[in-house]
């Protein structure tokens, strides 16, 4: 049976993920990035699908993080294939034109089940890493602009629509909605500090840029940082913002002990690959992703 997330399915999906992970060997991701995975989907229910069998759930998929993931002892039992029959119609209901996979293409069988089913190599997502001996400036804002931290939940509504106007023209677009954020938000690890907002001088309340900077102690007891989030309205791009608020990320990440600092970008996105590369950060992972238009079933579905 499919159906939708529930909260209290979030122990059988770390159960499979738990079980997965070693079977699977996904490069750049570890457990501690699964499970906050996990924890926020509950800020959007509908957008996860889970597999049910015996009713134990063993088997799940959710479209906005290209994450389809079946407990390695229920595999070959068409999971798999149900779980994306689910995720187009899903996908289709929100308007998308494709459904969008992480496939890594040199591991088998996740590349024999991929082109089973006539998904496509779209694009890659790359993880890329600053170490802590590459020096990095302050940031130097323009004269014209000033910033400040996020004030929780009366800046809701304004975060919102800052993050959809910043990445609505981004080469895999990002939807944020209030009930999301809020329960990302809600999470004990949030650090209002940790989100900077930039505004003109002139209209301190019309915020037209913002970054999203964090830290976290790793299981080998390494501080980490990553920067999941710089973006930029359209009209205010080309000014220099992005290269400001990256060194502010890296900053906020160094001065809570961080060493290595990573951050994610779209293989597509010619302008933050530049920034990244002048930056310092170097490329060390490949996500290849691959799509399967909404229109039709899958191959053998």
């Amino acid at each position: 049976m499919i159906r939708t997330f529930r909260p209290g399915d979030e122990p059988a999906i770390l159960a499979t993920v738990d079980a997965a992970l070693p079977v699977d060997r996904l490069p750049g991701i570890t457990r501690q990035d699964m499970v906050r995975a996990v924890d926020r989907k509950a800020g959007d229910s509908e957008g996860t699908l889970v597999v049910v069998e015996d009713d134990t759930v063993v088997g799940y998929c959710t479209p906005r993080h290209d994450d389809l993931t079946v407990h390695p002892n229920h595999r070959r039992r068409g999971h798999g294939r149900r779980l994306v029959a689910a995720a187009l119609d899903l996908v289709r209901s929100r308007g998308l034109s494709h459904l969008v996979l992480y496939g890594p293409s040199d591991r088998e069988p996740a590349a024999g089940f991929i082109t089973a089913l006539g998904f496509t190599y779209q694009s890659s997502l790359w993880m890329f890493e600053l170490a802590p001996s590459v020096e990095v400036p302050d940031p130097a804002f323009p004269e014209d602009v000033v910033r400040r931290s996020y004030r929780s939940e009366s800046d809701l509504s304004t975060f919102v629509d800052l993050a959809n106007a910043s990445f609505h023209d981004h080469p895999t677009p990002l939807n944020f909605t209030e009930h999301a954020v809020k329960h990302v938000h809600a999470m004990p690890d949030f650090d209002p500090g940790g989100i900077l907002f930039v505004s003109p001088r002139e209209e301190p309340d019309r915020p037209i840029a913002w970054a999203k900077a964090e830290h976290e102690l790793t299981e080998g007891g390494v501080r980490r940082g990553h920067i999941p989030f710089i973006g930029v309205r359209p009209e205010w791009r080309g000014r220099g913002l992005g290269r400001e608020l990256l060194r502010w990320g890296i900053g906020y990440a160094r001065a809570a002990g961080a060493e290595t600092i990573e951050l994610s970008v779209e293989a597509a996105n010619d302008r933050a690959l530049g920034l990244y590369r002048r930056t310092g950060f170097t490329p060390e992972v490949e996500w290849p992703h691959y799509a399967l238009p909404t229109g039709s079933p899958p191959t053998g579905a």
